[in-house]
């Protein structure tokens, strides 16, 4: 792996960490002993570097916005798909560990293993370290990412937060319409896994579907089902993304 310290402008002191970020837990499925451990705990650190330096970026880069977009734009920039094509470019996963039906290359892993990657070198090396990887491979990314279909398309974007969090789906359902038949407006709330999470008004379903989807992340934000409780509502027509 020094072809990818030389890539990240370091040297990692203790090299096991650098083992563990890149050891998938279907390793152990194929050895009943390992002496290193898999890179879970290291993404669930990381993971919390990655939000916290995002945040830290955005709050200093864009001193006069508000924090809805403040949280519209972090949420774009930290989301699995942009991490995981990070990931891809640093070609992490030709250093992954894993079990051979495993496919290296699968987004989410490599999403995953990126955030592992950055909880270890924090921990070897601090988050002055963090921040200048992030810097370099992330935020210099910013434009392109705020201009890609991640951040102007909610509805993609809150499907995969709904999925991350073992949510499912999310469902949109027609709450009401009104108008002439070429003046129509249509009302549509958007649930997952049993929560309302937002409503939306278009000209449109899919129009009402987007503003509902955008209500959900300015609300909620990276962790909005497991903090609030939707409030219930009656069962209209519903359709999944």
């Amino acid at each position: 792996m020094q072809k990818l310290e030389q890539i990240l402008n370091c040297s990692f002191k203790n090299k096991d960490l650098l083992k563990q970020a890149f050891t998938h837990s279907s390793c152990k499925q194929e050895h009943s002993v390992l002496d290193y451990e898999t890179y879970e705990r290291l993404e669930f650190l990381g993971d919390s570097v990655v939000d916290f330096l995002t945040t830290e970026f955005l709050y200093l880069k864009y001193g006069r916005e508000d924090e809805g977009l403040l949280s519209k734009k972090k949420s774009a920039i930290v989301s699995g798909t942009v991490l995981a094509t990070v990931a891809k470019n640093l070609k992490l996963y030709s250093y992954l560990i894993v079990a051979k039906e495993v496919d290296k290359k699968n987004p989410a892993l490599l999403a995953d293993v990126f955030e592992a990657l950055v909880g270890a070198v924090y921990l070897d090396m601090g988050i002055e370290k963090c921040r200048e990887i992030l810097s370099e491979f992330l935020f210099s990314k910013e434009d392109e990412i705020l201009q890609s279909e991640v951040f102007q398309n909610p509805k993609a974007l809150l499907n995969e937060k709904t999925q991350e969090l073992g949510l499912g789906t999310p469902v949109y359902e027609t709450l009401e319409e009104w108008g002439e038949v070429h003046k129509r407006k249509f009302r549509m709330a958007v649930s997952a896994g049993d929560k309302l999470l937002g409503k939306g008004i278009g000209f449109s379903k899919k129009e009402a579907e987007q503003n509902a989807a955008k209500e959900a992340l300015e609300t909620y934000g990276k962790t909005y089902p497991s903090q609030k409780q939707g409030k219930p509502y009656k069962s209209g027509t519903k359709s999944h993304l």
